[in-house]
Protein backbone atom coordinates (compact mmCIF):
# COMPACT_ATOMS: atom_id res chain seq x y z
CA UNK A 1 0.00 0.00 0.00
CA UNK A 2 1.40 3.38 -1.00
CA UNK A 3 1.90 6.13 1.54
CA UNK A 4 0.63 9.69 1.15
CA UNK A 5 4.13 10.91 0.30
CA UNK A 6 4.57 8.22 -2.36
CA UNK A 7 1.22 9.11 -3.91
CA UNK A 8 2.10 12.81 -3.99
CA UNK A 9 5.47 12.14 -5.61
CA UNK A 10 3.92 9.81 -8.18
CA UNK A 11 1.50 12.55 -9.30
CA UNK A 12 3.93 15.49 -9.31
CA UNK A 13 4.75 15.33 -13.00
CA UNK A 14 1.12 15.35 -14.16
CA UNK A 15 -0.52 17.84 -11.78
CA UNK A 16 -1.80 21.25 -12.93
CA UNK A 17 0.53 24.04 -11.87
CA UNK A 18 -1.47 25.25 -8.86
CA UNK A 19 -2.00 21.75 -7.50
CA UNK A 20 1.67 20.95 -8.04
CA UNK A 21 2.47 23.95 -5.84
CA UNK A 22 0.32 22.42 -3.10
CA UNK A 23 2.00 19.02 -3.46
CA UNK A 24 5.44 20.63 -3.35
CA UNK A 25 4.52 22.57 -0.21
CA UNK A 26 3.25 19.38 1.46
CA UNK A 27 6.37 17.41 0.58
CA UNK A 28 8.65 20.29 1.58
CA UNK A 29 7.49 20.04 5.20
CA UNK A 30 6.33 16.45 5.35
CA UNK A 31 4.45 15.18 7.29
CA UNK A 32 3.75 18.21 9.49
CA UNK A 33 2.29 20.35 6.69
CA UNK A 34 -0.22 17.68 5.70
CA UNK A 35 -1.64 17.67 9.24
CA UNK A 36 -2.41 21.39 9.09
CA UNK A 37 -5.69 23.03 8.05
CA UNK A 38 -6.72 23.50 4.43
CA UNK A 39 -6.46 27.28 4.85
CA UNK A 40 -2.91 27.05 6.23
CA UNK A 41 -1.72 24.75 3.43
CA UNK A 42 -3.31 27.03 0.85
CA UNK A 43 -1.51 30.04 2.33
CA UNK A 44 1.84 28.21 2.36
CA UNK A 45 1.42 27.23 -1.29
CA UNK A 46 0.04 30.64 -2.35
CA UNK A 47 -3.13 29.07 -3.78
CA UNK A 48 -6.82 28.97 -2.87
CA UNK A 49 -8.40 26.51 -0.44
CA UNK A 50 -10.41 24.82 -3.24
CA UNK A 51 -7.12 24.07 -5.01
CA UNK A 52 -5.95 22.09 -1.97
CA UNK A 53 -9.20 20.11 -1.96
CA UNK A 54 -8.96 19.44 -5.71
CA UNK A 55 -5.46 18.02 -5.23
CA UNK A 56 -6.62 15.74 -2.43
CA UNK A 57 -9.44 14.36 -4.58
CA UNK A 58 -7.25 14.07 -7.69
CA UNK A 59 -4.77 11.80 -5.90
CA UNK A 60 -7.55 9.45 -4.80
CA UNK A 61 -9.00 10.58 -1.46
CA UNK A 62 -12.70 11.14 -0.79
CA UNK A 63 -12.01 14.35 1.07
CA UNK A 64 -9.58 16.17 3.30
CA UNK A 65 -10.62 14.17 6.37
CA UNK A 66 -9.82 10.89 4.58
CA UNK A 67 -6.50 12.37 3.43
CA UNK A 68 -5.51 13.19 7.01
CA UNK A 69 -6.78 9.85 8.36
CA UNK A 70 -4.47 8.06 5.92
CA UNK A 71 -1.58 10.23 7.05
CA UNK A 72 -2.24 9.52 10.74
CA UNK A 73 -2.25 5.79 10.05
CA UNK A 74 0.98 6.21 8.12
CA UNK A 75 2.61 8.01 11.04
CA UNK A 76 1.53 5.24 13.41
CA UNK A 77 3.08 2.56 11.20
CA UNK A 78 6.17 4.67 10.66
CA UNK A 79 7.17 4.49 14.32
CA UNK A 80 6.34 0.84 15.11
CA UNK A 81 9.01 -0.98 17.11
CA UNK A 82 9.71 -4.73 16.69
CA UNK A 83 8.01 -5.54 20.01
CA UNK A 84 4.83 -3.86 18.73
CA UNK A 85 4.79 -6.13 15.68
CA UNK A 86 4.94 -9.45 17.54
CA UNK A 87 1.24 -10.16 17.00
CA UNK A 88 1.01 -8.92 13.42
CA UNK A 89 3.09 -11.24 11.26
CA UNK A 90 1.21 -14.57 11.31
CA UNK A 91 3.41 -16.72 13.53
CA UNK A 92 0.83 -19.55 13.34
CA UNK A 93 1.64 -20.11 9.65
CA UNK A 94 4.48 -22.22 8.29
CA UNK A 95 7.54 -19.90 8.31
CA UNK A 96 8.84 -21.15 4.97
CA UNK A 97 5.61 -20.46 3.10
CA UNK A 98 5.09 -17.23 5.01
CA UNK A 99 8.55 -16.02 4.00
CA UNK A 100 7.92 -16.96 0.36
CA UNK A 101 4.67 -14.97 0.32
CA UNK A 102 5.91 -11.91 2.21
CA UNK A 103 9.22 -11.54 0.37
CA UNK A 104 7.68 -12.07 -3.07
CA UNK A 105 4.96 -9.52 -2.38
CA UNK A 106 7.44 -7.05 -0.88
CA UNK A 107 9.76 -7.10 -3.89
CA UNK A 108 6.88 -6.73 -6.36
CA UNK A 109 5.30 -3.87 -4.38
CA UNK A 110 8.67 -2.15 -4.13
CA UNK A 111 9.26 -2.11 -7.88
CA UNK A 112 5.63 -1.26 -8.65
CA UNK A 113 5.89 1.81 -6.41
CA UNK A 114 9.34 2.87 -7.60
CA UNK A 115 9.55 6.30 -9.23
CA UNK A 116 11.35 5.58 -12.56
CA UNK A 117 12.67 9.14 -12.79
CA UNK A 118 14.33 8.87 -9.37
CA UNK A 119 15.75 5.43 -10.14
CA UNK A 120 17.25 6.42 -13.49
CA UNK A 121 18.48 9.68 -12.01
CA UNK A 122 20.28 7.73 -9.28
CA UNK A 123 21.84 5.40 -11.88
CA UNK A 124 23.06 8.40 -13.91
CA UNK A 125 24.70 9.93 -10.83
CA UNK A 126 26.36 6.65 -9.86
CA UNK A 127 27.61 6.08 -13.42
CA UNK A 128 29.15 9.49 -14.07
CA UNK A 129 32.95 9.28 -14.21
CA UNK A 130 33.31 12.78 -12.74
CA UNK A 131 31.53 11.84 -9.51
CA UNK A 132 33.01 10.36 -6.36
CA UNK A 133 30.58 7.83 -4.89
CA UNK A 134 30.04 7.22 -1.19
CA UNK A 135 27.48 5.12 0.66
CA UNK A 136 26.49 4.89 4.30
CA UNK A 137 23.72 3.46 6.42
CA UNK A 138 22.47 2.86 9.91
CA UNK A 139 22.80 0.27 12.65
CA UNK A 140 21.42 -2.55 10.48
CA UNK A 141 21.03 -0.93 7.07
CA UNK A 142 24.78 -0.34 6.69
CA UNK A 143 24.77 -3.83 5.10
CA UNK A 144 22.94 -2.40 2.07
CA UNK A 145 25.34 0.53 1.72
CA UNK A 146 28.35 -1.77 1.97
CA UNK A 147 26.91 -4.21 -0.56
CA UNK A 148 26.40 -1.37 -3.04
CA UNK A 149 29.97 -0.15 -2.68
CA UNK A 150 31.43 -3.67 -2.93
CA UNK A 151 29.66 -4.02 -6.27
CA UNK A 152 30.42 -0.52 -7.55
CA UNK A 153 34.12 -0.73 -6.77
CA UNK A 154 34.43 -3.60 -9.25
CA UNK A 155 32.80 -1.51 -11.97
CA UNK A 156 34.24 1.97 -11.42
CA UNK A 157 36.83 3.97 -9.46
CA UNK A 158 36.24 6.61 -6.76
CA UNK A 159 33.89 4.62 -4.54
CA UNK A 160 34.00 4.39 -0.76
CA UNK A 161 31.90 3.01 2.08
CA UNK A 162 31.48 5.39 5.02
CA UNK A 163 31.41 4.19 8.61
CA UNK A 164 29.68 6.54 11.05
CA UNK A 165 33.06 7.88 12.21
CA UNK A 166 34.07 8.66 8.59
CA UNK A 167 31.18 11.04 8.00
CA UNK A 168 32.39 14.08 9.94
CA UNK A 169 35.77 14.09 8.21
CA UNK A 170 34.12 13.77 4.81
CA UNK A 171 31.99 16.86 5.42
CA UNK A 172 35.22 18.89 5.41
CA UNK A 173 36.04 17.94 1.82
CA UNK A 174 32.68 17.52 0.10
CA UNK A 175 32.30 19.00 -3.38
CA UNK A 176 29.54 19.22 -5.98
CA UNK A 177 31.01 16.12 -7.63
CA UNK A 178 30.23 13.92 -4.64
CA UNK A 179 27.25 11.54 -4.65
CA UNK A 180 26.27 10.00 -1.33
CA UNK A 181 23.91 7.04 -1.18
CA UNK A 182 22.27 7.07 2.24
CA UNK A 183 20.20 4.16 3.55
CA UNK A 184 17.77 5.26 6.26
CA UNK A 185 14.92 2.90 7.13
CA UNK A 186 12.11 3.07 9.67
CA UNK A 187 13.00 4.41 13.14
CA UNK A 188 15.34 6.69 11.26
CA UNK A 189 18.73 7.54 12.77
CA UNK A 190 19.25 11.15 13.75
CA UNK A 191 22.99 11.11 13.04
CA UNK A 192 22.37 9.73 9.54
CA UNK A 193 19.77 12.41 8.81
CA UNK A 194 22.00 15.20 10.10
CA UNK A 195 24.93 13.94 8.04
CA UNK A 196 22.77 13.89 4.92
CA UNK A 197 21.53 17.41 5.52
CA UNK A 198 25.07 18.65 6.13
CA UNK A 199 26.37 16.96 2.98
CA UNK A 200 23.55 18.42 0.89
CA UNK A 201 24.21 21.90 2.27
CA UNK A 202 27.84 21.58 1.14
CA UNK A 203 26.86 20.67 -2.43
CA UNK A 204 26.75 16.87 -2.48
CA UNK A 205 24.02 15.01 -4.35
CA UNK A 206 21.98 12.66 -2.16
CA UNK A 207 20.46 9.34 -3.23
CA UNK A 208 18.19 8.13 -0.43
CA UNK A 209 17.10 4.52 -0.03
CA UNK A 210 14.27 4.48 2.49
CA UNK A 211 10.95 2.79 3.25
CA UNK A 212 7.48 3.78 2.06
CA UNK A 213 6.98 6.11 5.05
CA UNK A 214 10.16 7.98 4.08
CA UNK A 215 13.02 9.23 6.19
CA UNK A 216 12.91 12.96 7.06
CA UNK A 217 15.94 13.21 4.77
CA UNK A 218 13.66 12.70 1.74
CA UNK A 219 13.00 16.42 1.36
CA UNK A 220 16.74 17.04 0.90
CA UNK A 221 17.46 14.14 -1.47
CA UNK A 222 18.04 14.39 -5.22
CA UNK A 223 16.62 10.89 -5.75
CA UNK A 224 14.38 8.95 -3.35
CA UNK A 225 14.08 5.18 -3.73
CA UNK A 226 11.44 3.57 -1.52
CA UNK A 227 11.08 -0.08 -0.56
CA UNK A 228 8.82 -2.38 1.40
CA UNK A 229 10.14 -3.55 4.77
CA UNK A 230 7.39 -6.12 5.41
CA UNK A 231 8.82 -9.27 6.96
CA UNK A 232 7.76 -12.79 7.95
CA UNK A 233 9.06 -12.02 11.47
CA UNK A 234 8.68 -9.12 13.94
CA UNK A 235 11.77 -7.32 12.61
CA UNK A 236 11.85 -5.20 9.45
CA UNK A 237 13.08 -6.92 6.29
CA UNK A 238 15.88 -5.70 4.06
CA UNK A 239 15.11 -8.16 1.24
CA UNK A 240 13.24 -5.66 -0.98
CA UNK A 241 15.87 -2.99 -0.22
CA UNK A 242 18.58 -5.42 -1.27
CA UNK A 243 16.68 -5.98 -4.51
CA UNK A 244 16.76 -2.21 -5.13
CA UNK A 245 20.50 -2.22 -4.39
CA UNK A 246 21.02 -4.97 -6.96
CA UNK A 247 18.86 -3.05 -9.45
CA UNK A 248 21.12 -0.01 -9.04
CA UNK A 249 24.15 -2.18 -9.79
CA UNK A 250 22.38 -3.51 -12.89
CA UNK A 251 21.64 0.03 -14.02
CA UNK A 252 25.24 1.16 -13.54
CA UNK A 253 26.60 -1.91 -15.36
CA UNK A 254 24.25 -1.23 -18.28
CA UNK A 255 25.18 2.44 -18.34
CA UNK A 256 28.94 1.79 -18.33
CA UNK A 257 28.78 -0.87 -21.05
CA UNK A 258 32.25 -2.20 -21.90
CA UNK A 259 34.04 0.53 -19.94
CA UNK A 260 34.62 -1.57 -16.77
CA UNK A 261 36.20 -4.56 -18.58
CA UNK A 262 39.84 -3.51 -18.13
CA UNK A 263 39.17 -2.37 -14.56
CA UNK A 264 37.58 -5.73 -13.75
CA UNK A 265 40.70 -7.50 -15.06
CA UNK A 266 42.91 -5.34 -12.84
CA UNK A 267 40.54 -5.86 -9.91
CA UNK A 268 40.74 -9.66 -10.22
CA UNK A 269 44.51 -9.53 -10.68
CA UNK A 270 44.89 -7.42 -7.54
CA UNK A 271 42.94 -9.93 -5.46
CA UNK A 272 44.84 -12.83 -7.02
CA UNK A 273 48.12 -11.19 -6.02
CA UNK A 274 47.00 -11.20 -2.39
CA UNK A 275 46.23 -14.90 -2.36
CA UNK A 276 42.51 -14.69 -3.07
CA UNK A 277 42.72 -16.55 -6.38
CA UNK A 278 39.63 -18.47 -7.44
CA UNK A 279 40.84 -21.97 -6.62
CA UNK A 280 37.90 -23.60 -8.38
CA UNK A 281 39.46 -22.80 -11.74
CA UNK A 282 42.77 -24.28 -10.66
CA UNK A 283 41.12 -27.48 -9.46
CA UNK A 284 39.27 -27.92 -12.75
CA UNK A 285 42.48 -27.49 -14.76
CA UNK A 286 44.29 -29.98 -12.49
CA UNK A 287 41.51 -32.56 -12.88
CA UNK A 288 41.49 -32.13 -16.67
CA UNK A 289 45.22 -32.69 -16.83
CA UNK A 290 45.00 -35.73 -14.57
CA UNK A 291 42.28 -37.40 -16.66
CA UNK A 292 43.71 -36.42 -20.04
CA UNK A 293 41.26 -33.64 -20.90
CA UNK A 294 42.37 -30.51 -22.73
CA UNK A 295 42.75 -27.70 -20.19
CA UNK A 296 40.13 -25.02 -20.54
Amino acid sequence: MQTVSQILRAHLGTLPRAERMVATALLGNYPAAALDTVASIAADASVSAPTVLRLVERIGFDGYAAFQDALRQELKERSLAPIEQLSDYGADDDPLMRARTVFSRGVIETFDAMNPADFHGAVAMLSSAKNRIYATGGRFSYILAKTLILGLEVLRPLTRYLNVEDRTTLLTDITVNDVIVIVDLRRYQTNTIEFGRGAKARGAKIVLLTDRWMSPLAEHADAVLTCSIDAPHPLDSMVPAMAVTEALLAGVADSLGDTPVERMRRYDAAWDSLGFRNRHGSLVETADAQFGETPR
